[in-house]
Formats: structure tokens, C-alpha cells, sequence
């Protein structure tokens, strides 16, 4: 099933304070640091976007060595001009699956003054899932079911829908 997380306080995470700091350094940074409030368990997964609530820069990583918003030389951050080319800050779209894929978030300060507070507002969908566990009549090979599985988990539509039904697929930005 699937529900959603509307923009509320307990959605809301403050940087500065999870660093157990008094505030964030003039055009400095606060390492990355894992956000519990994204943190799923298996069979759950989170559609997640954000925006910075103070002018600061958020930089995502997805477990604490991968990045993401990135490219070969460059890390995207997110900061509070993003809604003004995004308004729904679809480009700030990430999925958490499964335990122990949590997400971690960076900060920086491009001001030349030290601030106080780090806000991050989060909001999405989250969603329980589960495996598609086909069933085989008996006159299948091993070799034909392996097929089938190996499509489903590849998310081939045609051998989806043949399992569960019709199916809609929405892009990621899905507005």
C-alpha cells in the first residue's frame, strides 16, 4: 500500500542541532550525517523530496558513500532557490528501499556569516511492498520460470502486468 508524508513538523529535521553544534560555520559545512527520520525497514520504501527551510545547501548521499544529484565532477545541491525553476521540487526527488539503504545529508553554509539553524523540510509517499512470487503450473521448466523471474525483476512491464494485472508507470517527477 502506499501513503503519503505531507509537509509537517515531524518531517522537518534541523542540521545544526543533530551535529550537536551551536551553528553552522560561515561558508562552512556540516558533514554528512545520517537522517533517522528516512530510515525504512525491510519491505518498506520512501519517495522523498526536500527542501532546505533556511539558506543553506543540502548535498544527498545515499548510504554514506554514494552520491546523489551527481555526475563525473559535479555534486548538485539543493538550496532555497531551488522551488523557484522547481515549483514542486520534483529535481529533489529520491527513493530509500529497504533497510540499511539510509539516506545522508550534508549541509553548507554559502553566506559569509555563521548561522544558527540548518531546516530541512521532507515529504513524499511512503510505501510497503512486496515481492511479486509468481506461480508456475507444473508443466514449466525451471529453466522458463527463471525467465519469468528474471523479467519481473528486471521490471518488464508486459510479464508484470501478466502477474498483478494492468499497471500504471508514473516517471520518478511524477507531478
Amino acid at each position: 500500500y502506499a501513503e503519503p508524508w505531507p509537509r509537517s513538523s515531524p518531517l522537518r529535521v534541523e542540521m545544526v542541532a543533530a551535529a550537536a553544534v551551536t551553528t553552522i560555520a560561515a561558508n562552512g559545512t556540516i558533514a554528512k550525517r545520517l537522517v533517522p527520520i528516512l530510515q525504512v525497514t525491510e519491505g518498506e520504501m520512501l519517495h522523498v523530496r526536500f527542501e532546505p527551510l533556511d539558506d543553506v545547501e543540502g548535498v544527498v548521499w545515499q548510504q554514506a558513500g554514494t552520491g546523489k544529484f551527481v555526475s563525473h565532477s559535479t555534486h548538485a545541491r539543493v538550496s532555497m532557490t531551488t522551488c523557484l525553476r522547481d515549483p514542486y521540487l520534483a529535481t529533489t526527488t529520491f527513493f530509500i528501499m529497504g533497510r540499511q539503504r539510509d539516506m545522508n545529508l550534508e549541509v553548507r553554509n554559502p553566506n559569509p556569516v555563521a548561522l544558527p539553524q540548518a531546516r530541512f523540510q521532507f515529504f513524499g509517499f511512503r510505501y510497503v511492498i512486496e515481492p511479486i512470487i509468481p506461480r508456475f503450473p507444473a508443466t514449466v521448466t525451471d529453466a522458463q520460470k527463471q525467465a519469468v523471474i528474471k523479467k519481473l525483476e528486471d521490471g518488464d512491464k508486459e510479464t508484470v502486468a501478466q502477474y498483478i494485472g494492468p499497471t500504471t508507470w508514473l516517471p520518478a517527477e511524477g507531478r
